[in-house]
């Protein structure tokens, strides 16, 4: 039961800071410390990983019956991860989404 427990946990604890890290990485002054192909592509490649682990376990405690506070995080989860991915991107999806965009 104690490793089931440390499995839930780590889930868990993976939706709660994967898209805070994935904000992080998308600072101004994160992505302006170095204008190297190599530091953009660790940022980026950083950045999908965090983002591929967290929506899918995101989408994985959507679909289930869980409690109401889990599926709350869950969409914050999903929701940081947008933001960062078009904050990464240059306003993809928000210019996408404005009414004269």
């Amino acid at each position: 039961m104690e490793s089931l427990a440390l499995v839930v946990s780590i889930m868990i604890g993976n939706i709660l800071f994967s898209g805070p890290f994935a904000l992080f990485l998308t600072l101004p002054r994160i992505r302006s410390i170095s204008d190297s192909r190599l530091f953009l592509i660790v940022r980026r490649v950083a950045m999908g990983a965090a983002a591929l682990t967290g929506i899918s376990l995101s989408t994985l405690f959507l679909f289930n019956h869980l409690p109401l506070i889990v599926n709350v995080l869950a969409l914050i989860c999903i929701a940081t991860h947008l933001w960062a991915a078009d904050r990464e991107y240059g306003k993809f999806i928000s210019s996408r989404l404005r009414r004269n965009g």
